[in-house]
């Protein structure tokens, strides 16, 4: 059973300090007088219902109840038969990197496919009744483009894939959940994984009803004003906007070079490689939540299984993407290597380290980056959440410097009314952009040194 913490202390520390990451779930615990709500600034965070009278006690993935992601994972998967564990990324049973061969799953995905096909699989074998994804939004509020939405049926479950850089919240679907009977999967990304399992502990009936959940790798999740700023280099009025796509894959490209594609209600289709809009490097910070730079699960380290990208070299030439699939339930497993026999799924076995070095970056923001954030608030004696790794003073004064540049780089894009003036965003962004090109700048010497190690490592 998991201690819940009051909504005052969540609110007095977890939204106050900014570590919200807007999923929902302290709305969900019997007796919350909490409900989410859509901010000026783009993200949800919660706030106390005027109806309130008492206070239950809730959940939350960033509040301090005394377990985390390790010990988590630990219940739930440490007695699988042939599951293994590494510190970096927790429980496993099978890791693999491919993509789904049949019908339109991969055609129709931001990857590999495998996210809509594994559910698809669910779903026809009626080990799930529903499936609880994000869809485009049909909500009359005009500020709110995707929402989690219910799936029961292949039609339904189509209008998911793809994947959306845009904030959503479970508030609605688990207050479904607690009402209607049946058997649900999730997807969402490992904070919000981490969240559904600590309600699962906690309430009986979310440990019944969902049986399975599935996560998907995670770099971090954007404010509503990340999409505002790319619409605004398309020149479409936002009203005009019938349909956009964050991951458009472009044919003769790297799989990692795609392009960001919007759909008119006049139907008309344009699309814009993504180097060449303002916002997309990831590196920047632009538009994130506070609450990521302050997550140390990359992966969905306490969901059945994962799925993210291959970003290796082998699997970058294909334009229409790889998956790296963590598997952790033993079922699921199953499904995969039932799909792979029937060549319905094209997949080989991964190492812990490829899967590692397929997130390098993440894994490095959210360990060496982590440590020094965790640190920087020590120092100040900031209230800050409860992590797995020890704060610790960055000895690389170069790496220290890109991580608190990028903090700042946060703050001002998060915070800025800029985000329907590209002209005026950039210019109040441009200062530590630069200081962040110049961090980050590799010298020619070592260019030609890295040049040389990879035509050794390809012969």
């Amino acid at each position: 059973m998991i201690s819940k913490v009051s909504a005052d202390s969540l609110m007095d520390t977890v939204v106050k300090r900014g570590y919200c990451s807007g999923c929902g779930v302290c709305t969900a615990s019997k007796g919350s007088v909490l409900k989410m709500k859509l901010t000026a600034k783009g993200n949800y965070e919660p706030h106390k219902s005027s109806l309130a009278s008492s206070d239950s006690g809730v959940v939350c993935p960033f509040a301090d109840h005394g377990v985390n992601e390790d010990s988590i994972s630990e219940t739930l998967f440490s007695n699988i038969d042939r599951i293994k564990k590494k510190k970096e990324v927790g429980h496993y049973r099978n890791i693999y990197a491919g993509f789904v061969g049949e019908g339109e799953y991969r055609k129709n995905g931001s990857s590999g496919g495998g996210v809509s096909w594994l559910c698809a699989q669910l779903l026809n074998e009626k080990k799930v009744d529903y499936v609880i994804h994000v869809k485009q939004s049909n909500s009359t509020e005009k500020r709110v483009f995707y929402e989690y939405n219910i799936s029961s049926n292949i039609s339904e479950l189509k209008e998911g894939a793809k994947s959306r850089y845009y904030p959503i919240t479970l508030e609605k679907t688990l207050e479904k959940i607690k009402n209607s009977n049946g058997k649900y999967a999730i997807v969402g990304v490992p904070c919000f994984i981490k969240g559904i399992q600590l309600l699962r502990f906690s309430e009986e009936v979310f440990m019944k009803r969902i049986v399975h959940t599935i996560s998907i790798f995670c770099g971090h999740l954007k404010t509503t004003h990340y999409m505002d700023v790319l619409i605004n280099q398309f020149d479409v009025p936002q009203k005009e906007v019938a349909k956009f796509d964050f991951r458009h894959k472009i044919p003769n490209r790297l799989a990692s070079d795609y392009g960001t594609s919007i759909l008119t209600n006049q139907k008309k289709k344009k699309v814009k490689v993504n180097k060449t809009l303002f916002g997309t490097n990831w590196g920047l910070n632009l538009f994130k939540l506070k609450a990521c730079d302050y997550c140390d699960d990359v992966i969905g380290e306490t969901a059945d299984i994962s799925f993210g990208d291959a970003w290796l070299p082998q699997y970058l030439e294909d334009s229409m993407g790889t998956n790296v699939i963590v598997v952790r339930n033993k079922y699921l497993d199953e499904i995969i290597k039932k799909g792979i026999e029937e060549q319905k799924l094209s997949m080989e076995p991964l190492s812990t380290e490829d899967l590692i070095k397929s997130q390098a970056g993440g894994f490095r923001h959210r360990r060496e980056g982590l440590k020094h954030r965790l640190f920087l608030k020590d120092s100040n004696n900031e209230w800050r959440p409860q992590k797995r790794y020890k704060a610790e003073k960055l000895k690389n004064e170069k790496r220290a410097r890109i991580y608190e540049n990028r903090i700042r780089m946060q703050e001002v894009s998060f915070n800025s009314r800029n985000h329907n003036n590209l002209s005026a965003l950039m210019r109040e962004l441009q200062p530590f952009i630069k200081v962040n090109s110049r961090l980050n700048k590799v010298s020619l010497a070592k260019r030609i040194w890295n040049k040389i190690k990879r035509t050794i490592n390809q012969g």
